[in-house]
């Protein structure tokens, strides 16, 4: 293999990790939002649920 080959090959196999990396790393946040998002509307739910089952007591 000549030298600029196998210099293409590196470059191509650096460029792919690199976008390997940046999508892991975007699916990642998305599912980070994802589980904040889920979070931030249980939290009223438990609250609201406690206060009207203290009330029907």
């Amino acid at each position: 293999m000549s030298e600029r080959a196998q210099w293409a090959c590196e470059l191509a196999g650096l460029i792919a990790g690199v976008i390997g990396v940046v999508i892991i790393a975007v699916a990642l946040w998305n599912l980070l939002g994802a589980g904040l998002a889920l979070l931030a509307v249980s939290v009223p739910l438990v609250i609201v649920g406690n206060l009207r089952s203290k009330g029907d007591r």
